[in-house]
């Protein structure tokens, strides 16, 4: 029986006493699985086939709906009684639920019952609702169709009247010339006569541009009521969705095997990125390495793979093993393996390889 049953501890179904232990811990970023991993992994994808206490579908059947692969994770643990055995843990939710039996939870449930996450996100839906219903107003829509219209038809009369301009300029060059090569010296008469028509165009053009734009700015002042009170509701609901966001941050808080603690916020702070991107802290590695620590159970090797369909956006294939992802995990597990001897950047040692070749083929 399982001493530690809140620590989610899986001791091997089969015999491991011939296969010995890593000496380091996983570069978690470029690795080959040791081979308890490998078994650790075996036995959990045989609880995938076999299971019927939940449904996901991966994409393994006929079910043609909503196929999501998933991104499962396996640590080698070894407990307070000198057990070794291994956690589970798959990225993001499964089945819709963030708590599956077997599996360790996430750092941060922000769904569970008694999160701040609800009250407030509510509050900016209700927030949203509001919007939407200004949004559908009729008379708001009256106004914006009616801004079109205007807007259309003053921006096609000014074009009539540019040309109209343009026309009659063009028009009066023609006689000048005509009037210039049958006399050099024609009438000053005439010629004041062309300038009037030249001033009088202009000054249609002039006024007629300031009446259309008296009515356009008319109808965009009627519509500005709505549009300010909207624009108001938008900016509300960004700043309470970004307060919200930071909360949920600060709320992911690491273990490492020093025992300190850092939160999401605080571990992206002093990268590029500044803020966590999306799904950050909720793949495999974080959450087995966080709740080995919280369990007090020694980590000594870890490996990911894919379980399901492929996904169009990534190279993913049924049950392969694939690192750890740079952009939302090295952060964070830069800090969380603080403490563990962990194996050499191999990744360093072939770039170091790379650039040696290179020196002795340019020679």
């Amino acid at each position: 029986m399982n001493p530690f049953p809140p620590s989610c501890f899986t001791p091997f179904c089969e015999d491991i006493s011939g296969l010995s232990l890593p000496d380091k811990f996983t570069f978690p970023f470029y690795y080959q699985p040791h081979p308890l991993c490998i078994l650790a992994a075996a036995e959990l994808q045989k609880h995938l086939q076999t299971q019927d206490d939940w449904y996901h579908n991966f994409g393994l059947s006929s079910d043609p709906e909503q196929i999501i692969g998933k991104m499962f994770g396996v640590l080698l643990v070894k407990n307070a009684m000198g057990e070794v055995g291994y956690l589970s843990a798959f990225s993001g939710k499964l089945a819709d639920t963030n708590h599956l039996s077997g599996f360790v939870p996430p750092v941060f449930d922000m769904l569970a019952s008694d999160s701040f996450f609800h009250a407030e996100q509510k509050i900016i839906n209700n927030i949203t609702t509001e919007l939407n219903v200004l949004l559908c107003d009729d008379k708001y829509l009256a106004l914006k169709a009616s801004l079109a219209k205007i807007q259309l038809f003053c921006d096609s009369e000014l074009a009539s009247q540019r040309h109209h301009v343009i026309t009659n300029r063009a028009k009066r060059k023609e006689q000048r010339e005509a009037l210039q090569a049958a006399d050099p010296k024609y009438s000053a008469e005439i010629h004041l006569q062309l300038a009037q028509q030249s001033i009088d165009d202009k000054l249609r053009f002039a006024h007629l541009k300031i009446a259309l734009t008296r009515q356009v700015d008319d109808a965009t002042n009627a519509l500005s009521l709505f549009d300010k009170q909207i624009d108001k509701l938008k900016q509300h609901r960004k700043t309470l969705s970004a307060q919200l966001q930071h909360r949920i941050f600060e709320q992911y808080k690491f273990l490492n095997a020093r025992g300190a603690h850092k939160s999401l916020a605080a571990i992206f702070s002093d990268t590029v990125m500044r803020t966590p991107p999306a799904g950050a802290g909720e793949c495999a590695a974080p959450k087995l390495l966080h709740h080995a620590y919280k369990h007090n159970l020694q980590p000594l090797a870890m490996a990911e793979f894919w379980w399901g369909a492929s996904p169009k956006s990534q190279v993913r294939r049924h049950t392969q093993f694939y690192p750890a992802c740079m952009g939302k995990c090295q952060p964070i597990l830069d800090h969380m393996l603080l403490g563990l001897e962990v194996d050499e950047n191999l990744l360093l040692q072939n770039t170091a390889s790379d650039k040696k070749i290179g020196y002795y083929l340019s020679r």
